[in-house]
């Protein structure tokens, strides 16, 4: 998969052509890759090949069924967890484009999609912003982890401070009680 990817985004670049993707494809195949499809393609007529039907064929070939499923699964289950939110957009990007495109396909799934996996927090945060595209939602996501680490370094320096102030306290009572009192 991540050769179609790789491939894809130099088509981009160059502005490649349906057909000539299929054609650019097919030259940089190698080894099993290469006689799978000198087998395949005399059932097609590869003049007329789109690519995505060439994609559809390889990713058949090279990716069983439950393998798909599986992919299906994971992304339709994708949370954020314990990733940052880079690499969560990175996951549910991948997933998105290569086994669920169907979400894709209309912005506002796309967008609450993303928003059902995001942590509590960051999701709380970017609802109140009242972000209406994916786009949106990703910056205010990003936004709002930055602001969650800020919070937190905050926390932690109130933390040390209190702490430093307890054992001082606690020293200086270690040191014994020296007010006026019964001796």
């Amino acid at each position: 998969m991540e050769w179609v990817k790789a491939i894809e985004a130099i088509f981009d670049y160059l502005h490649f052509e349906d057909n000539d993707r299929v054609s650019c494809a097919v030259f940089l195949l190698t080894k099993t890759a290469r006689i799978w499809w000198e087998a395949r393609k005399v059932t097609f007529n590869v003049q007329t090949l789109q690519w995505n039907e060439f994609k559809e064929l390889f990713y058949d070939k090279y990716f069983s069924t439950n393998v798909k499923t599986q992919k299906v699964k994971e992304f339709l289950e994708l949370k954020q967890g314990n990733l940052n939110v880079n690499d969560y957009i990175l996951k549910f990007e991948e997933g998105r484009c290569l086994f669920v495109p169907f979400i894709a396909s209309n912005d506002k799934d796309r967008w609450e999609h993303f928003m059902r996996g995001l942590r509590a927090e960051i999701r709380r945060d970017v609802r109140i912003s009242k972000a209406t595209t994916y786009k949106e939602i990703v910056e205010k996501a990003l936004l709002a982890e930055h602001d969650e680490k800020e919070i937190e370094k905050e926390r932690q320096l109130r933390r040390q401070s209190f702490n430093k102030k307890i054992q001082t306290l606690s020293q200086s009572w270690k040191g014994g009680y020296k007010g006026k009192g019964k001796e």
